[in-house]
């Protein structure tokens, strides 16, 4: 009995919440289209990682310039693959949103508004994302039929 509780607990919190095909459809738009855009600021970190170009990252947490950019390649390098998919996508999601406020309010937050509106509508479209789900066009939806028999509508 407890294991079905944590196991429903787990498909709800990975349950979409829109219910509409055209909603769907609109989700999916928005997972690729933010995905394939954070992408293009990513993929480029990465050849920094992968080249050992750590010191010209910045460290707004004081972790260090490796850390950091490791850090930073992973949340949008890798949760944007993960958007790409609809794989983990809360989960991704919320790793990007915690990205966009550090670049928000530590990196950018005494830039104004010209640098930080960038990364202000990156965090509004990830808490979307966050809040509406994967929708019905992702692995997670498909994950839900197969795994937890949740039918994503």
């Amino acid at each position: 009995m407890e294991q079905n509780k944590s196991k429903s607990s787990a498909c709800r919190l990975l349950g979409p919440l829109a219910t509409n095909t055209s909603m769907d459809f609109g989700v999916l738009l928005l997972r690729l289209g933010v995905a394939v855009m954070m992408l293009v600021h990513g993929i480029p970190k990465l050849g920094m990682l992968i080249s050992g170009n750590w010191a010209a990252f910045q460290d707004p947490l004081g972790i260090g310039n490796f850390l950091s950019l490791l850090l930073c390649v992973g949340a949008e390098f890798g949760c944007s693959v993960l958007l790409l998919l609809g794989f983990l996508t809360r989960l991704a999601a919320l790793i990007l949103i915690i990205n966009m406020c550090v670049a928000l309010f530590l990196v950018l937050g005494l830039s104004g508004w010209g640098a930080q509106e960038l990364a202000a509508i990156y965090l509004l479209i990830y808490l979307t994302i966050f809040y509406t789900g994967p929708g019905k066009f992702s692995l997670d939806a498909w994950w839900l039929r197969r795994d937890c028999k949740i039918e994503v509508e």
